[in-house]
């Protein structure tokens, strides 16, 4: 019997690769032809149902379907997104962590600077520096729940780019914070040291290649950000960094909206296991006090203090 199974995350010659290797070990397929996007299948109808062709595909993280895959532009997608609430519940719980903790971050840390340093003015020195690393923190946080949230199998490139993006965009933010307050050795010491972290965990769902990557990319985000803040120092950097924040928060939801529908639309393997908003929280207080006393307390070079 002869099939055509639509596959629209087949996007390079490793993903042909997978699913031949996937296919030469099946019993029951007689000739299969993977093009972009689909796949041409032959196979034997007494060994094999039509849904084993399906799950063989979805186990490597593909999405696979008998029909075409729809596409939303982006109008349409956010339309769905404010009429469709119960499709996107897993998204909304995201603002809504990210929301609340930053505004509970806020709080306790006014509470405590004001209960132990009323003669400092910490605020007016660290301040903004203290509201922009709350910021980076809740929104990279967001960005690792929203994908653990879902489990499932995901391709190497989808691996690959996730590992990348979020261990470049957290290097780079949080070392150039760190940079900005604290000069460019502490800044590149502690953004090489979360983006690599953050790019090994996030990347390693697709094996040695994803580690690799996100380990290269949160290498480069972390050196990036002192230089950029040393540059910026003499130069209006805190009129900079609302921008900068904004483009790299953008990126992380981009991500975001790429793995929904990259990975999660149409994908009937899909299971949601959120971590609960006090473990998302307690991670998010716990880095924020960290890299708050190095903030504040730490080293400091002469380029320290924008």
């Amino acid at each position: 019997m002869k099939k055509t199974i639509y596959c629209p995350d087949i996007v390079c010659e490793s993903c042909i690769k997978i699913l031949t290797r996937q296919f030469d070990k099946m019993k029951g397929i007689t000739s299969f032809l993977i093009k972009k996007e689909s796949i041409e299948m032959e196979y034997d109808p007494k060994i094999l149902k039509e849904q084993d062709l399906l799950n063989a595909i979805h186990t490597k993280g593909y999405r696979a379907s008998f029909s075409v895959f729809g596409k939303k532009n982006f109008s349409e997608r956010c339309k769905e997104f404010f009429l469709e609430k119960e499709k996107y519940q897993l998204e909304y719980r995201m603002l809504w962590h990210m929301a609340l903790s930053l505004i509970l971050l806020l709080f306790i840390q006014a509470a405590l600077c004001f209960a132990f340093h009323k003669q400092e003015p910490l605020f007016s020195v660290y301040g903004w520096w203290i509201f922009y690393l709350d910021l980076a923190i809740v929104t990279i946080g967001a960005a690792i729940w929203h994908f653990h949230a879902y489990r499932a199998q995901v391709t190497h490139m989808i691996g690959m780019m996730v590992g990348m993006t979020i261990g470049m965009v957290s290097g780079l933010m949080i070392s150039t914070i760190v940079g900005a307050t604290n000069g460019m050795f502490i800044g590149a010491m502690i953004g090489m040291l979360v983006g690599v972290t953050v790019g090994i965990l996030n990347g390693k769902c697709c094996g040695v290649m994803g580690v690799m990557e996100g380990m290269m990319a949160g290498l480069m985000g972390g050196t990036m950000g002192p230089m950029i803040a040393l540059m910026m120092k003499y130069d209006n950097i805190l009129l900079f960094m609302p921008f900068f924040m904004l483009v790299n928060i953008v990126i992380l939801w981009g991500l975001s909206y790429m793995l929904y529908e990259e990975v999660v639309e149409e994908n009937p393997n899909i299971e949601k296991k959120p971590l609960a908003f006090v473990y998302f929280f307690l991670g998010c207080l716990i880095v924020s006090f960290i890299l708050g006393f190095i903030i504040i307390y730490g080293y400091k070079s002469p380029f320290g203090i924008a």
